[in-house]
């Protein structure tokens, strides 16, 4: 829960900042890539959360985790617009929706690993 928690933090941290302090890169869209990072790690955090302390089925988890990427994606895009000097972007939640979709659609393949790993 704890690390949960501290990734929640680094993606606010780092939707937030001004965009003075955010590096320049000639890549275009990366910003697009960084969202859809932040929620793949995020949705999978929460989705093995979630299988070890409630026991949820797969698609529950599937959602909880979509629908935590759009609900938390939202309110960062809608602060960054409203109070930081950024601005809100549908693409972004865009991104970050695909993130914590494609993150919960990995989160078995990974929760397998870890089971595998953990045998050694």
């Amino acid at each position: 829960m704890i690390l949960c928690i501290v990734w929640a933090t680094i993606i606010f941290v780092g939707c937030t900042l001004p965009p003075r302090d955010i590096p320049k890169f000639s890549i275009s869209n990366i910003d697009k890539a960084a969202h859809f990072g932040f929620f793949f790690v995020q949705s999978i955090l929460l989705s093995l959360l979630f299988h070890f302390k409630t026991r949820r089925n797969y698609f529950q988890i599937i959602l909880f985790s979509t629908l935590q990427a759009f609900l938390y994606g939202g309110i960062i895009e809608i602060l960054q617009n409203e109070f930081f000097d950024r601005s809100g972007d549908w693409f972004d939640l865009l991104a970050d929706v695909l993130g914590g979709l494609s993150g919960a659609l990995a989160y078995p393949a990974i929760l397998k690993f870890f089971k595998k790993f953990s045998r050694i």
